[in-house]
């Protein structure tokens, strides 16, 4: 995603190497494949492998489809054809998939969507996986409601329980 900002510096009014926002990426599990799997730690990247990816459309975010699969790639997880997630287009799908303990699906740890009990999130063991938010304006704009939003990102964060 950077690379497409970069290309565009001289409107942007955030510096290219600076991060709005970032989450660490988890990963969601059957509750038996988690207990099988999970350590101490956390889950192992490498322990996935021969499991399905349960992974968003990639016509949704080509750039961050392309780099989770790649980092899934050099872990031997086979995430399949590009176009593998347009077989889930609901969280319910999706949570359904995971479910039956033959996939799993990253996501952070407090997600939008209720995970349903045979969902587990479990961390991750190894180098996390970071999703990060960029913000990006024409660096001329000087509507408030951007820097309200700008503030927020820069307020400390509150955990949620």
């Amino acid at each position: 995603m950077l690379g497409a900002v970069q290309g565009y510096r001289k409107f942007l009014a955030v510096r290219p190497n600076e991060v709005a926002a970032h989450s660490n990426l988890g990963v969601l599990l059957s509750e038996k494949l988690a207990a099988r799997l999970s350590g101490a730690d956390g889950v192992r990247l490498d322990a996935l492998t021969g499991l399905d990816w349960i992974a968003f459309p990639r016509s949704n975010s080509p750039a961050w489809y392309d780099e989770l699969a790649a980092i899934l790639r050099t872990r031997g997880i086979d995430v399949g054809p590009a176009d593998r997630g347009e077989q889930f287009p609901t969280a319910s799908v999706a949570f359904a998939a995971v479910s039956s303990g033959n996939a799993f699906a990253l996501a952070p740890r407090h997600w939008a969507h209720p995970v349903p009990h045979a969902v587990v999130w479990c961390p991750l063991a190894d180098r996390p996986v970071v999703r990060s938010t960029w913000a990006v304006w024409p660096a001329s704009s000087r509507r408030r409601d951007v820097a309200r939003l700008i503030a927020a990102f820069e307020q400390p964060s509150q955990k949620c329980h």
